[in-house]
């Protein structure tokens, strides 16, 4: 179940820029919803300096969390976030992240 914040904060990022671009958000721009992580293991998705688990841990998200990217500059299964809302308060976290815990949205 989506928490009411989140589900608040998506359709809010689906219809920013109303006024300058009549609701719609560039095609590339979206979001990733944080979700499947196992609340029994690590129950954490890592945010790192470059795309690969090789790279230094910079931050961790959680189911819930949102990451903020352009789609343009993914690299196979990682995408580097332009942004996040973290515990409920948006950051300007930016990072690579790895897609498979994630439930895109515009």
């Amino acid at each position: 179940m989506v928490r009411p914040t989140c589900l608040a904060l998506i359709l809010a990022c689906a219809t920013a820029g109303a006024a300058g671009a009549q609701g719609a958000a560039e095609p590339w721009e979206a979001g990733c919803l944080v979700r499947g992580l196992d609340p029994n293991g690590d129950g954490f998705l890592s945010v790192r300096t470059g795309p690969g688990s090789d790279y230094r841990e910079i931050a961790r998200v959680r189911n819930g969390d949102s990451l903020f990217l352009d789609t343009r500059e993914c690299r196979g299964n990682w995408c580097i976030s332009q942004g996040a809302v973290v515990n409920d308060r948006r950051t300007d976290l930016r990072g690579w992240f790895y897609t498979a815990w994630c439930e895109f949205y515009p």
